[in-house]
């Protein structure tokens, strides 16, 4: 099994530009003073930063078929829906219940919900559940951005459910499943009467389609190695995602492949080290840095310095410590509980 040294820089990178971008968008839905803090550098993730999401999948596309790929044996329906459980659900269930217990600080001191405010019982069960995004939510809600890991545990099932065909047929179904969901994607399968009454579906089509195609990434890749030409190709596609309307499938594809044919440059083992570890805060700064906002808006308040938000200092002091409790988070709960689970109920 390959190790994607950059990818997991990638992963990283792009973690951190949703923090960033939910920084900006957060005042906003606050109905405050926009304050895009180092706008003259960060405009791109104030912008654009929501197009790290779909990278995401296309990263989980390729490290699933990675693992799961290269096994000679398959694995078990049990033993994946542990592993998936150990790994999404400690870390999705503590910063829940952190994020209610600061939601209920500010009813009982300020009289209202900040930020994500739709924080009633049945909003609670959608985002226990993971059933968010399928518009049966009413809003925003707790730690909002959560919604996007609900739809990839669905993903993740149906690759498992196709996991010993794609042995079999690999590139050639691999290919036909992106095109059957952009079929669907295009006849707005998913905006049919008999459909959205019951579910909305039309971001799941489009993950399924970002998701496949990380699969695709790595069978081309395990075939061809990451040649001259796969670089070459994947320059020419990143460019064209550019010309024209901004393509983002094409943009994440070639992004994605780029950051892959990377790891054919000679890389010193210390970097390997600090990727691989800025990799492992993905997960905990994608789900923390709602709450890290969250307590410092509480502190702020709590002070009456609500005006120091807007300074550089503040921004800095809140991305510093997103990433230091993940990397906490990360070695000392989120690590831990996922080896333990994995331990007592894998076979």
């Amino acid at each position: 099994m390959q190790r994607y040294y950059h990818i997991e820089l990638l992963r990283f990178l792009c973690a951190l530009t949703v923090a960033i971008y939910h920084w900006g968008i957060s005042f906003e839905l606050m109905n405050m003073q926009s304050n895009d803090t180092f706008n003259y550098i960060l405009n791109a993730a104030y912008e654009n930063g929501d197009r790290a999401v779909p990278v995401f999948f296309v990263i989980s596309g390729l490290v699933f078929a990675n693992v799961y790929l290269s096994k000679s044996e398959n694995e078990t329906l049990y033993n994946f829906s542990i592993k998936r459980f150990a790994r999404l659900y400690p870390l999705h269930l503590l910063t829940l219940f952190l994020i209610l217990f600061v939601q209920t600080l500010f009813y009982k001191i300020f009289g209202k919900y900040e930020l994500y405010t739709l924080n009633d019982l049945y909003h609670f069960f959608l985002n226990i559940t993971f059933l968010l995004g399928f518009n049966f939510e009413n809003g925003r809600s707790f730690n909002s951005p959560v919604w996007t890991v609900g739809q990839e545990i669905f993903i993740y099932f149906l690759f498992f459910s196709l996991i010993v065909y794609i042995k079999k047929y690999d590139i050639k179904l691999t290919f036909m499943i992106y095109l059957i969901f952009l079929f669907l994607d295009k006849i707005k399968f998913a905006e049919m009467n008999f459909i959205k009454n019951y579910v909305y579906l039309a971001y799941f089509i489009d993950f399924v389609r970002l998701f496949f195609s990380g699969v695709f990434i790595f069978l081309i890749t395990k075939k061809f190695g990451n040649s001259k030409s796969l670089l070459l190709l994947s320059l020419l596609f990143l460019a064209a995602s550019f010309i024209g309307s901004f393509k983002l499938h094409l943009f994440c594809f070639s992004l994605v492949l780029l950051f892959v044919i990377l790891d054919n440059f000679e890389l010193k083992n210390t970097m390997k080290k600090i990727y691989t570890f800025l990799g492992s805060l993905t997960y905990s700064i994608y789900l923390l840095h709602t709450l890290t906002f969250l307590i410092f808006l509480f502190c702020l308040k709590i002070f009456n310095k609500i005006d120091l938000f807007y300074y550089d200092f503040t921004f800095l002091f809140y991305i510093a410590f997103t990433i230091f409790i993940s990397a906490i988070s990360f070695k000392f709960f989120e690590h831990k509980f996922n080896k333990l689970i994995r331990n007592k109920l894998t076979n």
